[in-house]
Parts: C-alpha cells; structure tokens; sequence
C-alpha cells in the first residue's frame, strides 16, 4: 500500500470530489483519480462511487479514510519528530502557569532555559484561568491537580501536598501532644482567594478530616499566609513548594507530620495536534529535572518533607 496513494485517496474523501481535491492539494485532477484507481486496484476494493456531479464512499472506504487519516497524521509526526531531533531549541516559547507555582517557580526556571538555550525566549503568562492553548497560542501549560478530559497531551512531572507549619516560636507553645483535637485552640492564619476562607483538608494513613479555621488573619494571596506564618501570626496550611526553603532554614517548622492534604499533580500540557517543538521538548525536560530533584515533588503522591 502506497502512502501517496493513501495520502490522495484521504484528500479526495475529505474534499468531497476530485475537482476540489485537486485545487485544495495543487494535484492535477487526472493524477489523483489515476491514485485512487491504484489504490483500488492494490486493495481489490471499490472504495469511492464516481458519478458525473459528486462522488460517495463505499463502506470500504468509509473504514480505510478513517484508518488511513490516522496513520498519514502519523507518518508526518514521525517525519517531523525525526527531521528536528537534532534541532537546537530557538525561538518563543509561550507558557500558561498558575499565578502561585508561577511566582515562586518560573523565575528560576526561566531564567534556566533561556541561559542553556539562548537562542530561544521564553514568556511566561502567570494565570490561574484555565487558558485554551490553541485560541490563545499557547505551547504548553502547568496545571496543578485534577486534569479536565480534553485533546492536549498531559505529563505528571511531580507531586505536591500542604503542610502545617508555624513559627517555631508559636509552635514550642502549642499542644501538639494532643494532635488535632486542639486545632480549635491554635490560632490560625486562613487563606480565602474568592473571599471565603478554604477549609483544611488532612489525612494520614487511615483518615481524612475537613477543617474549618476561625482566623484572626485572613489573606487572599498565600505568599502573604506564608510571610505571617514566619512572623509567629499562626499555623498555617500551605503547599509544600511554598515553604521547603522556610523549613529547611528553620523559619517555619512542620507540625504533626503524619498529617498532610491530599497530593496534588504538577502537570505539563500541550495540544495534541501540534509535534513538540524541540524548544516546547527542552523546556519540558528542564521542568521535570527541576522537580524531580526538589525536596517536595516526590512520586505517587508522596511528599518528601517528612
């Protein structure tokens, strides 16, 4: 089976006639119907009906157009996968990136690509609207969580949870031998980004518990929760992203360790129907060293901070 003659025969079918065939692909008429002939010929199949105004498919060659649709898109993808693959990353790169991930993370990261590949520019839109990548000529997105059924092609590149964690001065003042059957008792530093506090979603090993903190502060942005839990303002329930540097340098202090929110996927995604560019390749193997080798973005879910 010719791939041209496949490649003719999906033109033909989709356009409707030969005429229109032949001025969408700039193919003489008489060498496409000549294709097709070919193509039935190699088959032993009658896969279009001719009449004199327009042409039908058989039930042949309804099956063959769908299958063959397949693998032309196919061919061209591997055509195009091995024509770059020792392509330098250059150009624009345009990444969608949720506003809190993106003001902690891409800096560094951005900063990253552009000095390995500086033949590329990168512009990073911090957003926590679910962009439409093709309208809005996206190459990729970050997505934290769930991932909506769609076309784009997603990758898990890490796994984040919250954590309580307090100054380490409030802290050494709680009941924590008590566990969270103190939680009223703490006082707390709720983070309401729509206007209404979050609830506190915990669980260990056998349980999962919903809270609902009655905070003296309250901030819609949770770099401000994590600069008042520094400052002794309470405990807080923060991504694990957010505060390995503070823990790690004893700003902050994680309490009840065996508590933990759900995980949470770190996702790349970019649209199906585009071959990864070799820069969209490189910042997408940039991103996943990056995580992989961060204190917080363990695998299956788990968390690296305790």
């Amino acid at each position: 089976m010719d791939l041209a003659e496949l490649r003719d025969f999906v033109a033909v079918a989709r356009a409707g006639s030969f005429a229109a065939a032949a001025t969408a692909t700039c193919v003489p008429r008489s060498t496409l119907s000549k294709r097709v002939q070919m193509l039935e010929a190699a088959l032993e199949l009658r896969l279009i009906e001719r009449n004199t105004r327009k042409l039908r498919l058989t039930q042949d060659g309804e099956l063959l157009l769908e299958r063959a649709a397949r693998l032309i898109a196919e061919a061209d993808d591997l055509e195009r996968l091995m024509r770059d693959r020792n392509e330098e990353p250059r150009g624009r790169l345009r990444v969608s990136v949720p506003v809190m991930f993106g003001q902690e993370m891409m800096g560094q990261i951005a900063a990253a690509y552009t000095q390995k590949w500086p033949e590329t520019e990168i512009d990073v839109v911090l957003t926590d609207r679910r962009s439409d990548l093709i309208e809005e000529d996206f190459d990729c997105a970050i997505r934290i969580g769930p991932l909506k059924d769609s076309n784009n092609i997603a990758r898990c590149l890490a796994w984040s949870r919250t954590v309580l964690v307090a100054s380490p001065r409030l802290a050494a003042g709680l009941d924590l031998q008590s566990g969270l059957d103190a939680f009223s008792a703490w006082p707390t530093i709720a983070f309401a980004p729509a206007g209404t506090p979050l609830p506190w979603t915990l669980e260990n090993q056998t349980r999962q518990i919903e809270l609902s903190p009655k905070s003296a502060i309250t901030f819609a942005n949770m770099h401000a929760v994590r600069a008042a839990a520094i400052a002794g303002g309470g405990v807080a329930l923060i991504p694990a992203f957010l505060v390995y540097e503070a823990l790690a340098d004893g700003r902050l202090v994680q309490l009840l360790t065996d508590w933990r929110g759900p995980a949470s996927s770190i996702n790349i995604v970019y649209p199906s129907r585009r071959h990864p560019s070799a820069r969209l390749r490189a910042f997408i193997d940039l991103l996943a060293s990056e995580l992989k080798s961060s204190p917080w973005g363990a695998p299956e879910g788990a968390t690296n901070l305790t």
